[in-house]
């Protein structure tokens, strides 16, 4: 069994949990990776490495496809948000070639990635979202009306990677952050990620103080929900989450399968979750393997095992569906030497 991950970046972590995976299983395979950076540390430790166009360009798609074709890959696992629409968008490319795609279908993609709909979409499941606004003429009326108050927060509706997010604490700094945010959006690869104007692509929603924490919900390739996968954050470097600790909390727990089982969507899912001290508030859901993951991982859990076993029919052992609770974790670096001998460039 062949698997690519695609957009393999930093994550040396998640090649490795995969080809131990298949080492576990007794399965003949490799683990390949692709990413737009010829210098992606993951590159270095992939049994074969692809450096292939951005996400965004035009020509992802097809060398993805090409990479399938040529490698006999039978799973195929996005680690990076652009890419996750056009991977699902173009799901019977990847079924006719035999691909197990593990992402969401096109319209549940298309919902997760857009915030300033999260209230509609979440209050329909009986979970909360904070209160969204789209401008700064919302925000003042909202304010002289005592129906919200600052801080804010301002941040693109299909955001990745924290582009463009600032905490306002004054209609003055609202109004300078959304102009930021405009202009953030413009000059990254988001201004391809959605037809919308980038003055249109800008939310402000209302800063929810209290815990925060990592949510992962899995489903199988058929929408049926698997486990849910909780981690209080203890600390932030980069945008990343650098030190956790597992959680077992019954209502967080319960929140990521009430959406698995009414989103039913194909794969996994990570969610940012705060909880104030009364309610439980849903701030991002990305529809694709989270970097947080790998504390899970340490912690007993082990996805690339289910998955490895859903992709050949056989059963799925429950130990690799949980994680110890309590454990406390940390997360470190490594240093990968670049081999450009290794690589096959796919770029052109």
């Amino acid at each position: 069994m062949n698997i690519l991950l695609t957009s393999g970046a930093r994550r040396i972590d998640f090649i490795g949990f995969f080809q131990q995976a298949l080492k576990d299983a007794g399965t003949l395979g490799n683990v390949i990776v692709a990413d737009p950076d010829y210098n992606a540390p993951s590159l270095q430790v992939a049994d074969r490495s692809y450096v292939i166009p951005h996400q965004t360009d035009d020509k992802y798609t097809e060398k993805i496809l090409n990479i399938c074709e040529e490698n006999e890959i039978e799973m195929l696992i996005p680690l990076n948000d652009w890419e996750v629409p056009k991977l699902a968008e173009n799901k019977p490319e990847f079924d006719r070639l035999g691909v197990k795609l593990f992402v969401p279908d096109y319209e549940v993609v298309k919902k997760v990635r857009d915030k300033g709909n999260y209230e509609n979409l979440l209050g329909k499941l009986g979970l909360k979202a904070p209160k969204t606004y789209f401008t700064s003429e919302e925000v003042e009326e909202a304010v002289k009306k005592k129906e919200s108050n600052f801080p804010f927060i301002v941040k693109p509706r299909n955001g990745s990677a924290s582009i463009g997010i600032e905490i306002v604490n004054d209609m003055e700094e609202l109004k300078s952050a959304y102009k930021l945010a405009v202009h953030k959006i413009e000059e990254s690869p988001l201004r391809f990620d959605t037809e919308i104007t980038a003055e249109d692509n800008v939310i402000i929603q209302e800063v929810i103080d209290g815990e925060k924490y990592s949510l992962d919900i899995v489903n199988d390739l058929e929408g049926n929900f698997l486990t849910s996968l909780a981690r209080k954050q203890l600390a932030m470097r980069g945008g990343d989450v650098d030190r956790t600790i597992i959680s077992h909390e019954p209502a967080i727990i319960d929140l990521g399968r009430t959406i698995g089982e009414k989103l039913k969507h194909k794969g996994y899912l990570n969610t940012d979750v705060f909880y104030d001290g009364k309610d439980y508030y849903v701030i991002d859901i990305n529809p694709r393997f989270g970097g947080g993951y790998a504390f899970s991982h340490a912690a007993g859990a082990d996805i690339p095992a289910a998955f490895i076993a859903l992709s050949e029919g056989k059963t799925m052992k429950e130990e690799w569906l949980s994680s110890t609770p309590d454990i406390e974790l940390a997360r470190y670096d490594l240093v990968a030497r670049i081999d450009e001998e290794k690589l096959v460039d796919q770029t052109d």
